[in-house]
Order: structure tokens, then C-alpha cells, then sequence
């Protein structure tokens, strides 16, 4: 831009904006004169005229209207980024699955407040990963493609429901499990039948229901219609309250678990606070 300084540009702004000097000065807080000076100024380092002067008001030339409207957008993009920045800095918005959200983050986030209880979380879910660049987000999937810094992680899965379905499960009644199946194909199914054969458990007396959110599956082993068949980090509330119980085979590992999209995303304070009591929620 050469020797047009940002000041200038910002006075010729609000005066094109008013179409006057006196109200830009008093927008601006300085004085009439000191709008004139930086206008002349202005036009002296550009050689051309902004304005034409009248007794009682200004109004801009061609070329004045030109390097306005300009201004106009090129102020109004650098305002906006700023309101970004500023409300940035006072929340963390975190995108992730609707399923982590209902069943681990909403409830611990009782935990963070007495952490951190200036700071403010908003929660966006959705199956479908929606690029934010100022938002943390937090996925499920195969572990073994994220890089390990940006891993959370990796899932182990078990029965957990009642004490009454459980000893369903124990007297070999007939019992319904409830099981996730990801709407996803490019994800690996939960281990349910390594699960099975791992336990030689025989699934003759288990009846399966599908669903396509792991929340359901919990949902409904809360209420007591059957068992859950789910991972451990969004069974841990229910199990922790003692709502639901494992049962007594042992777990399964997977190739699934939770992760950072981007493990560098914290360029904030309040980001930095986020992930910090996110992570040692997992170590």
C-alpha cells in the first residue's frame, strides 16, 4: 500500500460513510480538522480527489466512491474476523458424534466446570464431519489410521446392562442385546462376534437388535429392556452412577476408537483448558 497508512484509510471510511467530516469526528473522536487533514493527506498520497467539499456536507467523487466501497469491505471482512476471534476466545465449540456427546461429554461436563468454571462449551453433533477450522472436533473410527497424538482412544467393548437382565444372561435365558451397527461401512464393525467366541457363548439364547447410534443401545439397556453391547468410554457415566453393570465376561478390544481431527487445534487459552481435562479423562 505504500505510504497510505491504515488510519487514513479508516477516516476516509466513516466520512464516505457519513458524508460528512463533523459526524465522522465525532465517530471517530477526534476532531473535524483532523478528518480533513488525514482526507487531504490521503488524496495527496493517492493524487486524486475524494470528496467534493460544500458548505455544509461532503460527497464523494467517482474515484471516491471507487476506493469506499472498497474500504467499506475490506473494514466490514477485518470486523467480522475480530467478532470471530473474540467470541473464540471466550467459548470452545466442539463438534463430534451425537452419540460421544449424549453419553460422555454432557455428563462429565460437570467435572470441567469445577476446573475451569469460566469456560464455556458449545456443543455441536452430527454424524457427518462439517469442517470448522475453529472448532475442536472429535471423532470415532479406525484408531490404527490417526496418528497417535491426535488419539483419544482405542475402545474395548462388553455387555453392561441391569442387575436383572444380567442375571438373564447368567441363568442362559433368553435376552435381548442390543448392538451398534454404523451407518458408515468404511467403519469396522464392533467385535461382536470375536466377543462371542472369545466368551464361547452361545447365541442361540441372545436376541439381537440393531441400532445405528451406540446411544440407543445404552438408552435401552438403561430402561431395562435388555442388555448393551457398547464401548467403555461412553458406558462409563451409567457404570460409574452405577445405573447399568458389566457383566462378568471379559471385554473385547477393537480397532475402534475416539480422536482428534486435528491434534494441533488449541491456539487458544480456553481450547488449551478444553483438551487438557479432555485428555486426562483418558490417560
Amino acid at each position: 500500500m505504500g505510504k497510505v497508512s491504515m488510519q487514513a484509510l479508516k477516516v476516509f471510511d466513516v466520512a464516505a460513510r457519513h458524508s460528512s467530516f463533523k459526524v465522522a469526528a465525532q465517530e471517530l473522536n477526534i476532531s473535524a480538522t483532523a478528518v480533513s487533514h488525514h482526507v487531504s493527506n490521503l488524496e495527496s498520497r493517492l493524487g486524486v480527489k475524494l470528496f467534493i467539499r460544500k458548505t455544509r456536507e461532503v460527497c464523494l467523487t467517482d474515484i471516491g466512491l471507487f476506493l469506499a466501497k472498497a474500504t467499506d469491505s475490506g473494514f466490514s471482512t477485518i470486523e467480522h474476523a475480530v467478532n470471530v476471534l473474540q467470541t473464540q476466545s471466550q467459548k470452545v465449540k466442539v463438534q463430534t458424534t451425537s452419540s460421544f456427546a449424549a453419553q460422555f461429554l454432557i455428563p462429565q461436563l460437570r467435572t470441567l466446570s469445577k476446573s475451569y468454571p469460566d469456560l464455556e462449551v458449545e456443543i455441536v453433533t452430527g454424524e457427518q464431519l462439517i469442517h470448522d477450522p475453529h472448532a475442536i472436533s472429535i471423532r470415532f473410527g479406525e484408531i490404527n489410521n490417526v496418528a497417535k497424538s491426535a488419539q483419544l482412544t482405542r475402545e474395548s467393548f462388553n455387555i453392561y446392562g441391569t442387575e436383572e437382565c444380567l442375571s438373564k444372561l447368567t441363568n442362559n435365558d433368553c435376552v435381548k442385546v442390543f448392538i451398534p451397527k454404523w451407518k458408515s461401512r468404511l467403519l469396522p464393525s464392533p467385535p461382536w462376534q470375536q466377543w462371542l467366541n472369545h466368551n464361547k457363548l452361545d447365541l442361540n439364547k441372545l436376541e439381537v437388535v440393531y441400532f445405528d447410534q451406540e446411544s440407543y443401545c445404552i438408552d435401552e439397556a438403561i430402561a431395562g429392556s435388555g442388555l448393551a453391547f457398547c464401548s467403555n468410554t461412553l458406558i462409563q457415566y451409567a457404570v460409574s452412577t452405577k445405573i447399568l453393570r458389566q457383566c462378568d465376561y471379559s471385554s473385547q478390544a477393537s480397532q475402534l476408537g475416539y480422536y482428534l481431527v486435528s491434534a494441533s487445534v488449541s491456539s487458544t487459552q480456553k481450547q488449551q483448558q478444553f483438551l487438557a481435562w479432555l485428555q486426562a479423562h483418558f490417560d
